[in-house]
């Protein structure tokens, strides 16, 4: 992999950028092409999806785990969040969280809360074969055992492999959970070091939804554009109160007017903690 693609892969800002779809894994030269009828190039292909494909469900529990901010306590939902997903799936989460200052154990100041944007992902790719999710990928990968799994599952070897759900493939090969998790970026920005995320976020403040309802089969339906990429796919999420009640929006891209400005802040932030370049 070349150094540009390991660059874009570590980066950790809250865009993730678009790519066009991974390529295939370099299969070993001293694994055999074929076992008992199974393509094993294919299989280690998919190999590399499946191990990528868990990476949601560890940045589901980081995420579930909130930033400890000494002396401030989190309060209400997370105002705004999102989750970008890729070739491989879901690969990137955050969100921002208000925290308030503790004053007892069921007391805050509300006068002096703050936020905290926080985003996980994991940019050790299986396709890089020096790194740690790759070699964890060549070392596991046990043509036997995977191929005892296709048979115990009554999975033929002519059936289209990118079909079957991958637990009947590898589940009995080690889980890359911990590799993954250890292996998992952390990035946050305080409105404290970072104003502009605050002031981006006031501008909501009274602000209306920037689309209007059209629900599917009622009324008169609008055009529905065509999706997105799925290396450009990217749920978000808002968070507030409406006439006295908790609401919640989730959208691909309706909420972009709205948040791409608290986004721009963020990673404007983090471009300032970069080394100058040399």
């Amino acid at each position: 992999m070349s150094r540009a693609a390991l660059l874009l892969l570590a980066c950790g800002a809250a865009l993730s950028a678009a790519a066009a779809p991974p390529p295939p894994p370099v299969y070993p030269d001293d694994l055999p092409r074929t076992l008992d009828g199974y393509a094993l190039g294919v299989l280690y292909s998919r190999y590399s999806f499946w191990i990528e494909a868990q990476k949601g469900a560890v940045i589901d529990a980081i995420m579930d785990e909130p930033a400890d901010v000494a002396g401030y306590r989190p309060q209400f939902a997370p105002p705004v969040g999102f989750k970008t997903y890729s070739d491989y799936g879901h690969v990137q989460s955050g969100d921002i969280r208000g925290y308030c200052r503790t004053v007892s154990e069921i007391r805050v100041d509300r006068g002096d809360c703050r936020f905290v944007f926080r985003s996980v992902m994991i940019p050790a790719a299986a396709i890089d074969r020096t790194g740690p999710v790759g070699i964890f990928m060549r070392e596991t990968f046990d043509p036997a055992a995977v191929v005892a799994s296709l048979k115990a599952n009554g999975v033929a070897p002519d059936a289209d492999m990118w079909r079957v759900d991958g637990h009947r493939i590898f589940g009995t090969l080690p889980s890359p959970a911990k590799l993954l998790r250890d292996n998992a970026k952390v990035e946050t920005v305080d409105s404290q070091q970072c104003p502009a995320m605050r002031h981006a976020l006031e501008a909501i403040e009274g602000q209306a939804l920037p689309q209007r309802i059209d629900i599917p089969l009622i009324g008169e339906d609008g055009p529905i554009s065509a999706p997105h990429p799925h290396a450009a796919q990217r749920e978000e999420r808002l968070a507030f109160v409406a006439d006295g009640g908790s609401m919640t929006v989730t959208s691909w891209r309706g909420l972009e007017p709205l948040l791409g400005p608290v986004y721009a802040a963020v990673d404007a932030c983090l471009r300032d903690r970069l080394p100058a370049a040399r």
